[in-house]
């Protein structure tokens, strides 16, 4: 009796400690951000959430900088992985590394090679698989709290003035990136610039009132609209979350 009562008491040590420690992982990577990235000459976007290890023959490099100086590809790295899913989404795929590989380090994490109907090509990687199941879709308009609206009286063919409002409990980062399009067939199409667009690496956060007014000049990028539905979308996100949420306002030039 005493045997298996000791039985008894060494197991739930034993399950105190695993919940315990379960419980810290779970802490651990709840707390993960996206805080590095790269882009590689192809145009992908590549997110972690910390810095990866890259053991090659005798060497230590780092994951994000092999990608970028080419040392090895994203095909090379996710063939060293165990493909674990395939996402519904157009051919996303998820794979997982285990540490005793030894290849890049000593922490178990996971990566998705987005592939999706919404014309994401990027890659992420973090510990906690949670973190990279919406990463492949485009959000719009999805934000509670958030909106964008143009102010009145500030529309003409080459310009309007926006103001948006944010009453979320995030801390949302504003840019300048904006992008025009028309509706055309019942379906949001994105004007051809007539030029290469770019933007000051700038980001700004609601005022007081919770509001952000932003003047937007397309002339240079797309010339003076013609008549037609139109919409413009700008970005924003939170440091370290990853994903990018897109905000829409309509208006009609006539």
């Amino acid at each position: 009796m005493k045997k298996s009562i000791l039985m008894l008491l060494c197991g739930i040590v034993l399950i105190s400690t695993t919940a315990c420690n379960n419980s810290n992982e779970d802490e651990k990577v709840e707390n993960e951000k996206f805080m590095l990235g790269t882009t590689i000459d192809d145009g992908r976007l590549i997110s972690l959430t910390f810095s990866v290890p890259y053991i090659k023959g005798n060497e230590q490099l780092y994951l994000d900088e092999s990608f970028l100086d080419g040392t090895i590809t994203v095909e090379e790295f996710t063939s060293k992985l165990e493909h674990i899913d395939t996402l519904r989404d157009g051919g996303s795929k998820i794979y997982k590394y285990n540490k005793s590989k030894k290849i890049f380090g000593d922490s178990n994490f996971y990566v998705i090679s987005c592939n999706s109907t919404d014309g994401i090509r990027d890659v992420f990687i973090a510990k906690n698989k949670d973190l990279l199941l919406d990463k492949c879709s485009i959000k719009i308009d999805d934000l509670t709290g958030v909106s964008m609206a143009i102010k009145e009286g500030t529309l003409t063919r080459k310009s309007a003035t926006v103001i948006i409002t944010d009453t979320s409990d995030r801390e949302n980062i504003y840019g300048e990136f904006y992008k025009i399009e028309k509706k055309e067939n019942n379906k949001w199409v994105e004007l051809e610039p007539l030029q290469e667009r770019f933007f000051n690496d700038i980001g700004y956060v609601v005022g007081e009132e919770n509001t952000l007014q932003l003047d937007i000049n397309w002339e240079s990028n797309y010339g003076e609209l013609e008549n037609g539905e139109y919409r413009i979308v700008k970005d924003t996100s939170e440091a370290g979350e990853g994903t990018v949420h897109y905000l829409t306002v309509e208006f009609t030039i006539e």
